[in-house]
């Protein structure tokens, strides 16, 4: 009821003002008074004056508050309580002010207000001071008016930027170009390594362009980055792959390796592709230098920090142990694989001179371990050693000798000979049967008895073996699902193995 009456005396104001030839002045509504960061097509608004369905506006924006200068705009508009410029000069500060006309009657003028034009682009990547940027680098600005708004930057035609290696860009190697508003960054291409570079935009139309916006600078980058393998390396394979960072924007990359930390003893030297290489023509246990850097059409970098890796110089025994005891009597040599080999010697003696090896075999370099095929003496101690072949290096090479490893084998024959990797079960979990796999030098019997773990005997038996591989098959129908421990005894030893039963 209270908005009715208001309205209605609202009403009768105005025609009663009307009535008595009186049109009153607008009132300004946006740009707010003194805003700033305005576009170059700021819309200028006012409120209405109802009452009438004929009212005129005249709208005058000009750059003086005196609206007296070349460029005011002067326009008149029925019912519009808007006006669109256009092409505002940046950084401008732009007066305006509106009246009314209605029935021949005219308003006086509004109040002057003021705004000033967007005059400064927002630069945004690479941040100011940035380091190792690569030779394409993108620079990237926002189209925002100002850093701390959101509003969209709009009513222009061009971006402009410029690149170079002096902040008065003014250099014969600045890069500078133009795109569409749509387009927020310019990717550069060939940029001098180790280089600092300046950076601007600005916006621009037909009638003015923006101040440029404060200089970012940035440094690109200066060398290249190794990656592996890491400085002071040792025991490096023969073809070990060496690998760097990739570097953005470049042609290749040269390689160089040398046998000295001058190279002057170059070992390798290539032009690459890609971030990696692998090394030929290297030698055991020779300390290799390395180092690379990279290129592109108009520049390259320095080399990067030299590395040096050591490759490897003997083979690395693995088991059994050195002074392992209880080794069975068909004991397996095991050793670490070298690669890019031709093969390996491997020697076997109860004399850790070894004056004529009881066993001197050479096995293939895919192979990295060694069943001993001869038959060994219980509690006696052997002494094994191996080294490695190559032919890919400057001249053939060998490794010096492994450090010699003793063993001393089992008291006696049977099961023990061959430890409890040589006695297996499969599958483990079972559900109605299960397979036992033994390994002997020697036929004897065996007996087999398995238990639940409560201790209570659920199956007893005897088991007839030769020698070599024998697979027997125990059957489980009668058994409960759970766990039980399944012992072998032969020659008055016994090894033990935990079976799974499962339903």
């Amino acid at each position: 009821m209270k908005r009715s009456i208001l309205f209605l005396v609202s009403l009768i104001v105005t025609l009663s003002a009307l009535a008595d030839g009186v049109v009153y002045t607008p009132t300004l509504k946006s740009p707010a008074n003194a805003a700033e960061f305005q576009v170059p097509n700021a819309t200028v608004s006012w409120n209405a004056i109802t009452g009438s369905i004929n009212t005129q506006y005249q709208v005058q924006v000009d750059t003086t508050p005196l609206f007296n200068s070349p460029l005011k705009m002067d326009t008149t508009q029925t019912l519009i309580c808007g006006y669109t410029t256009h092409e505002l000069l940046f950084g401008k500060t732009y007066y305006w002010r509106v009246r009314a006309t209605d029935l021949g009657q005219t308003s006086s003028w509004s109040l002057v207000w003021k705004f000033v034009v967007f005059n400064a682009v927002t630069l945004s990547s690479p941040a100011n001071n940035a380091v190792d940027r690569v030779p394409n680098v993108a620079v990237i600005w926002k189209d925002i008016v100002s850093a701390t708004s959101t509003q969209k930057l709009t009513g222009f035609r061009y971006w402009d930027y410029q690149i170079d290696t002096t902040a008065g860009f003014n250099s014969s190697l600045m890069v500078q170009g133009t795109t569409t508003p749509a387009v927020l960054k310019a990717v550069t291409s060939n940029l001098h390594f180790g280089t600092v570079y300046y950076w601007r935009v600005r916006a621009r139309h037909n009638l003015s362009a923006s101040a440029w916006s404060a200089p970012f600078k940035f440094t690109t980058i200066k060398t290249v980055t190794l990656s592996t393998p890491n400085d002071n390396a040792t025991n490096q394979m023969l073809d070990l792959k060496l690998t760097w960072v990739f570097i953005s924007g470049t042609l290749a990359y040269q390689f160089e390796m040398a046998t000295d930390a001058n190279f002057t003893q170059m070992v390798l030297a290539n032009d690459v592709d890609t971030t990696f290489l692998k090394a030929t023509m290297l030698m055991f246990g020779t300390k290799y230098y390395w180092r690379v850097r990279a290129r592109h059409q108009t520049d390259t970098t320095t080399w990067s920090t030299v590395r040096n890796f050591t490759t490897a110089s003997t083979v690395t025994l693995k088991t059994p142990a050195d002074a392992e005891q209880n080794v069975p009597i068909k004991a397996i040599l095991q050793w670490n694989a070298i690669t890019t080999i031709v093969g390996y010697q491997l020697q076997l003696d109860s004399i850790n001179t070894f004056p004529a090896p009881m066993i001197d075999v050479k096995p293939v370099p895919k192979d990295v371990s060694f069943t001993v095929n001869k038959k060994l003496k219980p509690l006696h101690t052997y002494y094994w050693r191996m080294r490695a072949f190559s032919d890919g290096g400057a001249t053939a090479d060998t490794t010096s000798w492994s450090p010699v490893r003793s063993f001393v084998t089992v008291s006696s024959t049977g099961i023990d000979e061959i430890s409890t990797s040589g006695i297996s079960l499969y599958p483990n979990p079972a559900s109605d049967k299960v397979f036992v796999r033994i390994e002997l030098t020697e036929s004897l019997t065996a007996q087999v008895t398995l238990v639940d773990l409560l201790g209570k005997t659920v199956l007893n038996s005897e088991m007839n073996l030769t020698a070599g591989y024998n697979v027997k098959e125990i059957r489980l129908d009668n058994l409960n699902k759970g766990i039980y421990i399944l012992r072998i005894t032969m020659n008055g030893q016994t090894t033990n193995q935990k079976l799974i039963v499962e339903r």
